[in-house]
C-alpha cells in the first residue's frame, strides 16, 4: 500500500535537514507525507520564495488551515495550527538510477488526533 507524497527538488546547499536525515535527499530531492499533521487535508501548495526578505525559503502549504512547512528543514512547521512537522520519507537512487524509498517515514503519517479515540478504549 502506498502513501500520498509531495516530492520537491531543492538545491543541495539549501538543505538543512536534521542530523540523522542528511543522506535522505539524493541530489536535493526530498519527499514528505502529503497528509497535513493538523487536520489530515492534502498538502497542495508549493510556495517559491518571491520576496526573499520576507519569504527566504520555499514552503509547502496546506490549503485547509494554512499550516506551512519548510521542505529544506525536514518539513518543519513554519506557521499555522499543525502541531508537528511533516513526516519525511528517506530517498535513495538505486544502481540503475531510479529514485526509491530508502525506509519508513520519520514519524507517524496523518493528523495527530487520528489515534485519540483508541486511547483508553475498553474491549
Amino acid at each position: 500500500m502506498g502513501a500520498p507524497l509531495v516530492v520537491v527538488r531543492l538545491k543541495p546547499e539549501q538543505l538543512q535537514l536534521p542530523g540523522g536525515r542528511r543522506g535522505w535527499a539524493p541530489d536535493g530531492i526530498v519527499a514528505y507525507s502529503k497528509i497535513c499533521t493538523h487536520a489530515g487535508c492534502a498538502i497542495a501548495l508549493y510556495r517559491k520564495p518571491t520576496f526573499p526578505p520576507v519569504e527566504p525559503r520555499p514552503a509547502l502549504i496546506c490549503p485547509c488551515h494554512y499550516s506551512t512547512f519548510d521542505p529544506a528543514r525536514g518539513g518543519q512547521v513554519l506557521f499555522g495550527p499543525a502541531g508537528r512537522d511533516l513526516p519525511q520519507l528517506p530517498l535513495e537512487i538505486d544502481p540503475i538510477g531510479e529514485l526509491r524509498a530508502g525506509g519508513n517515514f520519520s514519524g507517524a503519517v496523518g493528523p495527530s488526533w487520528w489515534g485519540v479515540r483508541n486511547h483508553g478504549a475498553r474491549s
